[in-house]
């Protein structure tokens, strides 16, 4: 009798990366499949497309000869409150349960524009939700601004939206840069976050010296963000996924080596490549 052998149970990478950090080069299919082979061969399992200018079933080769996975996209307002069904479809192709808004159009950055931009997206997010998918909001650091009011437009847009039908793809770099707290935020929103973006930033001299210091996007864990409690800050809360985001290279650092330094980082925070 042919003895059998249990399979073991991998679990799905938390570590991600978004392909917006190297947009340049994934600009047609050759590029796309050279750049995900480069990230496959840092340690990358999982991706998330944005800003790929390519047809979903093309995306999808490129990942499947990688054996990668897409963990979420990101799209544009029009795709998620006009093409709704359209997204879906796409989503489906790339095997794909999360997509997110990538910033709100200028016509929403108010008080009133962020509460009716909550009550369409929840809107947009019940139809996804039917086919699987979640929707995210992924967030600047103009959402923090209170314009003179009480509330912050990040507060206005979660309060104004359905927790089941819209969640958070929180960017810790820009919460911190809009002067609030990544961890606090993490726990506030407790249940509608599942895919976070990890962005690190630190402070360079300008033109005249550290009297007028640039923030600049760098590696994480290479900047000013206190992962251990953002990191605590996720478990607690159940987060899935956490999507490495650099969307410029650091000066004098190639992209690719900013993205394997990022990696290694997660995995010393204990985070499964």
């Amino acid at each position: 009798m042919k003895k059998t052998v249990a399979k073991k149970n991998v679990q799905p990478p938390e570590i991600a990366v978004t392909l917006y950090n190297v947009r340049e080069y994934c600009k047609d299919e050759a590029g796309l499949a050279k750049t995900l082979e480069i990230l496959r061969g840092i340690g990358y399992r999982s991706v998330q497309i944005s800003a790929v200018p390519l047809e979903p079933a093309v995306i999808r080769k490129c990942l499947d000869d990688q054996g990668m996975e897409c963990c979420a996209t990101h799209e544009s307002a029009d795709m998620i409150l006009k093409d709704t069904e359209k997204l879906a479809e796409k989503m489906a192709i790339l095997k794909c349960g999360y997509t997110a808004l990538g910033s709100a159009p200028a016509v929403y950055v108010s008080h009133e524009g962020m509460k009716r931009l909550g009550e369409e997206m929840s809107k947009a997010g019940q139809i996804l939700a039917k086919t699987g998918v979640k929707l995210g909001y992924h967030n600047h650091h103009f959402e923090f601004n209170r314009y003179g009011q009480d509330k912050t437009l990040f507060q206005v847009l979660f309060e104004n939206s359905d927790p089941k039908y819209l969640y958070s793809e929180m960017d810790v770099q820009w919460v911190a840069r809009g002067g609030a707290s990544p961890a606090t935020w993490i726990r506030k929103l407790k249940g509608r976050i599942d895919v976070i973006h990890f962005k690190d930033f630190t402070i360079r001299a300008g033109q005249n010296g550290f009297w007028d210091a640039v923030p600049t996007l760098c590696e994480i864990g290479y900047g000013n963000l206190d992962w251990e409690e953002i990191v605590k800050a996720c478990r607690e809360t159940k987060v899935r996924v956490f999507s490495i985001e650099q969307d410029s290279p650091f000066p004098g650092r190639a992209i690719f080596d900013s993205m394997k330094m990022s990696f290694e980082y997660c995995k010393k925070l204990g985070l499964r490549p």
